[in-house]
Protein backbone atom coordinates (compact mmCIF):
# COMPACT_ATOMS: atom_id res chain seq x y z
CA UNK A 1 0.00 0.00 0.00
CA UNK A 2 2.33 2.55 0.89
CA UNK A 3 4.93 1.69 -2.40
CA UNK A 4 1.42 2.36 -4.20
CA UNK A 5 1.41 5.95 -2.43
CA UNK A 6 4.68 6.50 -3.44
CA UNK A 7 4.21 5.12 -7.10
CA UNK A 8 1.13 7.64 -7.36
CA UNK A 9 2.61 10.44 -6.08
CA UNK A 10 5.75 9.78 -8.12
CA UNK A 11 3.81 10.31 -11.24
CA UNK A 12 1.56 13.73 -9.80
CA UNK A 13 4.87 14.95 -9.19
CA UNK A 14 6.01 14.17 -12.99
CA UNK A 15 3.08 15.77 -14.26
CA UNK A 16 3.32 19.15 -12.20
CA UNK A 17 6.12 19.27 -13.46
CA UNK A 18 5.69 18.59 -16.91
CA UNK A 19 3.08 21.06 -16.69
CA UNK A 20 4.66 23.84 -15.27
CA UNK A 21 7.66 23.10 -17.89
CA UNK A 22 5.24 23.38 -21.16
CA UNK A 23 3.80 26.38 -19.18
CA UNK A 24 7.09 27.79 -19.19
CA UNK A 25 7.98 26.71 -22.77
CA UNK A 26 4.94 28.80 -23.47
CA UNK A 27 5.88 31.89 -21.63
CA UNK A 28 9.56 32.08 -23.24
CA UNK A 29 7.64 31.40 -26.78
CA UNK A 30 5.47 34.27 -26.33
CA UNK A 31 8.07 36.56 -25.25
CA UNK A 32 10.49 35.45 -27.94
CA UNK A 33 7.73 36.22 -30.50
CA UNK A 34 6.27 39.20 -29.07
CA UNK A 35 10.10 40.61 -28.79
CA UNK A 36 10.44 40.07 -32.66
CA UNK A 37 10.86 42.76 -34.97
CA UNK A 38 8.25 43.61 -37.29
CA UNK A 39 9.97 42.99 -40.93
CA UNK A 40 7.32 44.27 -43.18
CA UNK A 41 3.98 45.81 -43.70
CA UNK A 42 1.81 45.03 -45.82
CA UNK A 43 -1.17 46.90 -47.14
CA UNK A 44 -4.04 45.35 -48.79
CA UNK A 45 -7.01 48.04 -49.82
CA UNK A 46 -10.54 47.49 -50.70
CA UNK A 47 -9.94 43.94 -51.21
CA UNK A 48 -12.31 41.71 -53.16
CA UNK A 49 -13.78 44.72 -54.51
CA UNK A 50 -13.55 46.21 -58.56
CA UNK A 51 -14.27 49.85 -56.60
CA UNK A 52 -11.22 52.13 -57.19
CA UNK A 53 -9.88 53.18 -53.43
CA UNK A 54 -10.07 56.61 -52.15
CA UNK A 55 -6.74 56.53 -50.59
CA UNK A 56 -3.48 54.94 -51.79
CA UNK A 57 -0.92 52.30 -49.76
CA UNK A 58 1.42 55.78 -49.13
CA UNK A 59 -2.10 57.64 -47.12
CA UNK A 60 -2.40 54.22 -45.00
CA UNK A 61 1.64 54.03 -44.26
CA UNK A 62 0.98 58.08 -43.46
CA UNK A 63 -1.54 56.81 -40.79
CA UNK A 64 0.56 54.29 -39.50
CA UNK A 65 3.54 56.32 -39.15
CA UNK A 66 2.16 59.61 -38.27
CA UNK A 67 3.77 60.55 -41.74
CA UNK A 68 7.04 58.64 -41.02
CA UNK A 69 8.06 59.96 -37.46
CA UNK A 70 6.85 56.49 -36.03
CA UNK A 71 8.20 53.51 -38.46
CA UNK A 72 7.05 50.15 -37.68
CA UNK A 73 9.85 48.50 -39.52
CA UNK A 74 12.41 46.76 -36.90
CA UNK A 75 9.71 48.08 -33.79
CA UNK A 76 9.07 44.74 -31.75
CA UNK A 77 5.62 43.25 -31.33
CA UNK A 78 5.44 43.97 -28.11
CA UNK A 79 5.40 47.39 -28.27
CA UNK A 80 3.20 47.79 -31.43
CA UNK A 81 -0.85 48.27 -30.12
CA UNK A 82 -2.39 46.49 -33.26
CA UNK A 83 -5.96 47.88 -31.90
CA UNK A 84 -4.50 51.74 -31.52
CA UNK A 85 -3.41 51.56 -35.05
CA UNK A 86 -6.36 49.98 -35.86
CA UNK A 87 -7.86 53.19 -34.59
CA UNK A 88 -5.50 55.53 -35.90
CA UNK A 89 -6.53 54.24 -39.80
CA UNK A 90 -10.46 54.59 -39.04
CA UNK A 91 -10.07 58.26 -37.42
CA UNK A 92 -9.85 59.02 -41.79
CA UNK A 93 -13.19 59.54 -42.57
CA UNK A 94 -12.63 57.72 -46.33
CA UNK A 95 -11.96 54.70 -44.23
CA UNK A 96 -14.67 52.10 -43.55
CA UNK A 97 -13.35 49.39 -41.58
CA UNK A 98 -9.52 48.12 -40.72
CA UNK A 99 -7.99 45.04 -39.53
CA UNK A 100 -4.44 44.72 -38.72
CA UNK A 101 -2.92 41.09 -37.67
CA UNK A 102 0.83 39.79 -37.42
CA UNK A 103 1.27 36.72 -39.56
CA UNK A 104 3.97 33.74 -38.94
CA UNK A 105 6.50 35.65 -41.32
CA UNK A 106 6.79 38.94 -38.87
CA UNK A 107 4.88 40.86 -40.67
CA UNK A 108 2.09 43.11 -40.07
CA UNK A 109 -0.87 42.99 -42.22
CA UNK A 110 -2.97 45.87 -42.48
CA UNK A 111 -6.10 45.46 -44.38
CA UNK A 112 -8.36 48.72 -45.41
CA UNK A 113 -11.72 49.04 -46.86
CA UNK A 114 -12.61 52.30 -48.17
CA UNK A 115 -15.97 54.27 -48.19
CA UNK A 116 -18.05 54.21 -51.86
CA UNK A 117 -18.41 57.35 -53.07
CA UNK A 118 -22.54 57.42 -54.83
CA UNK A 119 -22.53 60.75 -55.34
CA UNK A 120 -20.23 64.55 -55.32
CA UNK A 121 -22.50 67.46 -53.23
CA UNK A 122 -21.47 70.77 -55.07
CA UNK A 123 -21.39 74.43 -53.75
CA UNK A 124 -21.61 76.25 -56.95
CA UNK A 125 -22.15 79.57 -54.85
CA UNK A 126 -19.12 79.26 -53.06
CA UNK A 127 -16.07 80.50 -54.37
CA UNK A 128 -13.24 77.16 -55.53
CA UNK A 129 -16.02 74.91 -54.77
CA UNK A 130 -14.39 74.82 -51.11
CA UNK A 131 -16.91 72.23 -49.31
CA UNK A 132 -17.46 69.60 -51.96
CA UNK A 133 -18.15 66.57 -50.23
CA UNK A 134 -18.92 62.80 -51.16
CA UNK A 135 -21.91 61.18 -50.10
CA UNK A 136 -20.87 57.98 -49.43
CA UNK A 137 -23.07 53.95 -49.40
CA UNK A 138 -24.01 54.74 -45.74
CA UNK A 139 -25.59 57.97 -46.41
CA UNK A 140 -22.64 60.30 -44.65
CA UNK A 141 -21.15 63.02 -46.41
CA UNK A 142 -17.01 63.02 -46.33
CA UNK A 143 -13.96 64.92 -48.12
CA UNK A 144 -12.86 64.30 -51.22
CA UNK A 145 -9.68 62.07 -52.09
CA UNK A 146 -6.68 63.65 -53.23
CA UNK A 147 -6.16 60.58 -54.78
CA UNK A 148 -8.91 59.65 -57.47
CA UNK A 149 -11.84 61.29 -58.35
CA UNK A 150 -14.90 59.25 -58.73
CA UNK A 151 -17.50 59.40 -61.42
CA UNK A 152 -20.59 59.92 -59.98
CA UNK A 153 -23.58 62.02 -59.85
CA UNK A 154 -23.32 65.46 -58.73
CA UNK A 155 -25.56 67.05 -56.75
CA UNK A 156 -26.74 70.73 -55.43
CA UNK A 157 -29.26 73.20 -54.19
CA UNK A 158 -30.10 74.63 -50.86
CA UNK A 159 -31.64 71.36 -49.39
CA UNK A 160 -27.88 70.04 -48.82
CA UNK A 161 -26.99 73.67 -46.68
CA UNK A 162 -25.96 72.40 -43.39
CA UNK A 163 -26.13 68.34 -43.88
CA UNK A 164 -23.63 66.00 -42.77
CA UNK A 165 -25.72 63.16 -43.83
CA UNK A 166 -29.24 62.02 -45.37
CA UNK A 167 -29.66 59.51 -42.65
CA UNK A 168 -32.75 61.43 -41.13
CA UNK A 169 -35.72 59.89 -41.52
CA UNK A 170 -37.17 62.30 -43.73
CA UNK A 171 -33.82 62.02 -45.95
CA UNK A 172 -34.65 58.20 -46.74
CA UNK A 173 -36.37 58.57 -49.95
CA UNK A 174 -34.05 60.74 -51.54
CA UNK A 175 -31.18 58.79 -49.93
CA UNK A 176 -32.53 55.71 -51.73
CA UNK A 177 -33.13 57.71 -55.08
CA UNK A 178 -29.70 58.66 -55.21
CA UNK A 179 -28.56 55.17 -54.26
CA UNK A 180 -30.65 53.48 -57.30
CA UNK A 181 -29.55 55.62 -59.74
CA UNK A 182 -25.42 54.57 -59.07
CA UNK A 183 -26.03 51.24 -58.66
CA UNK A 184 -28.20 51.06 -62.27
CA UNK A 185 -25.55 51.32 -64.83
CA UNK A 186 -28.52 52.85 -67.50
CA UNK A 187 -29.27 55.18 -65.31
CA UNK A 188 -25.96 56.18 -64.02
CA UNK A 189 -24.92 57.33 -67.49
CA UNK A 190 -28.07 58.78 -68.42
CA UNK A 191 -28.11 60.86 -65.63
CA UNK A 192 -25.13 63.87 -64.85
CA UNK A 193 -26.91 66.28 -61.73
CA UNK A 194 -29.52 66.38 -59.31
CA UNK A 195 -30.51 69.59 -58.22
CA UNK A 196 -32.82 69.95 -54.97
CA UNK A 197 -34.53 72.99 -53.77
CA UNK A 198 -35.44 73.96 -50.05
CA UNK A 199 -38.85 72.36 -50.54
CA UNK A 200 -37.01 68.53 -51.10
CA UNK A 201 -38.12 68.65 -55.01
CA UNK A 202 -35.88 67.61 -57.46
CA UNK A 203 -34.62 68.17 -60.88
CA UNK A 204 -32.46 65.92 -62.88
CA UNK A 205 -30.20 67.12 -65.44
CA UNK A 206 -29.10 64.87 -67.83
CA UNK A 207 -25.28 64.06 -69.53
CA UNK A 208 -26.58 64.86 -73.06
CA UNK A 209 -28.47 67.95 -74.26
CA UNK A 210 -30.06 70.65 -71.41
CA UNK A 211 -33.80 68.74 -71.19
CA UNK A 212 -34.75 69.69 -67.03
CA UNK A 213 -36.09 66.55 -65.74
CA UNK A 214 -38.38 67.80 -63.31
CA UNK A 215 -38.80 64.74 -60.46
CA UNK A 216 -40.94 66.62 -57.78
CA UNK A 217 -40.37 65.08 -54.33
CA UNK A 218 -38.32 61.62 -54.03
CA UNK A 219 -41.12 59.43 -54.22
CA UNK A 220 -42.84 56.82 -56.57
CA UNK A 221 -39.54 56.03 -57.73
CA UNK A 222 -40.42 53.48 -60.23
CA UNK A 223 -43.43 55.11 -61.61
CA UNK A 224 -41.38 58.22 -62.53
CA UNK A 225 -38.37 56.40 -64.05
CA UNK A 226 -41.06 54.14 -65.95
CA UNK A 227 -42.27 57.81 -67.42
CA UNK A 228 -38.31 59.12 -67.77
CA UNK A 229 -37.14 55.47 -69.31
CA UNK A 230 -41.19 56.76 -72.26
CA UNK A 231 -39.58 59.98 -72.51
CA UNK A 232 -35.82 58.54 -73.56
CA UNK A 233 -37.18 55.37 -75.47
CA UNK A 234 -40.23 56.50 -77.80
CA UNK A 235 -40.00 60.41 -77.46
CA UNK A 236 -35.92 61.62 -77.87
CA UNK A 237 -35.54 59.66 -81.32
CA UNK A 238 -38.35 60.95 -82.93
CA UNK A 239 -37.83 64.80 -81.41
CA UNK A 240 -34.26 64.69 -80.47
CA UNK A 241 -32.61 66.93 -77.29
CA UNK A 242 -32.68 70.40 -78.91
CA UNK A 243 -36.29 70.19 -78.90
CA UNK A 244 -37.38 70.06 -75.29
CA UNK A 245 -36.54 72.51 -72.56
CA UNK A 246 -37.93 70.48 -69.78
CA UNK A 247 -40.07 67.46 -69.28
CA UNK A 248 -42.24 66.60 -66.00
CA UNK A 249 -42.68 63.40 -64.44
CA UNK A 250 -43.93 64.99 -61.33
CA UNK A 251 -47.58 64.73 -61.17
CA UNK A 252 -49.98 60.87 -61.71
CA UNK A 253 -50.55 59.83 -65.00
CA UNK A 254 -48.50 62.45 -67.03
CA UNK A 255 -45.79 62.87 -68.65
CA UNK A 256 -45.68 66.57 -69.75
CA UNK A 257 -42.88 67.48 -72.29
CA UNK A 258 -42.46 71.00 -72.83
CA UNK A 259 -40.86 72.25 -76.24
CA UNK A 260 -39.39 75.90 -76.54
CA UNK A 261 -42.93 77.13 -78.13
CA UNK A 262 -45.05 74.52 -77.21
CA UNK A 263 -46.45 72.01 -74.76
CA UNK A 264 -46.83 68.59 -75.03
CA UNK A 265 -48.79 66.53 -72.00
CA UNK A 266 -48.78 62.64 -72.99
CA UNK A 267 -51.30 61.13 -70.01
CA UNK A 268 -51.14 57.42 -68.75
Amino acid sequence: MEKFSIFRLRNWVKVVLGVLLVGLLVAFAENWYASQPCEKVTITLNEGSKETPLLSQQDIKNLLSEFGRKPLEGKSFEKIDLSFLESRVKSSPLVKDCQIARNLRGWLEVHVQTHRPIARLIQTDLPDNGLDRYLNEEGRFMPLSERYTARVMLLSGPYFERKNHLRARQDTSLFHLIEAIQTDSLWRAQLEWMEVDAEGNITLWPQVGDTAIEYGPATARDVKFQKINLFFREILPLRGWKSFSKVSVRYKNQLVCTKTDTLMAIGQ
